[in-house]
């Protein structure tokens, strides 16, 4: 098991950014997937009546590489 850091940007449809500069360190690629969603739906939970439709998690590896790209919308609430 190779422990990576990956950076959870996240964009909106108008131009909107969320930065993920220092990144998050991800034990599997499997959990790529759950990471988004907990990062989407902190950013959600910071302004609940927002319009959250064109928004995405753009995850990428410490290269520079995108890995995942999820919407908003689609996150899975936490378990």
């Amino acid at each position: 098991m190779t422990v990576q850091r990956y950076h959870f940007h996240c964009v909106g449809g108008d131009g909107d950014a969320v930065f993920d500069l220092p990144g998050r360190w991800v034990a599997r690629l499997r959990e790529l997937g759950l990471q988004a969603d907990r990062v989407a739906q902190a950013i959600m939970a910071g302004a609940p009546g927002a319009d959250w439709s064109d928004w995405l998690v753009d995850v990428h590896d410490a290269g520079g590489r995108r890995v995942l790209v999820r919407a908003f919308l689609d996150a899975r609430p936490a378990k």
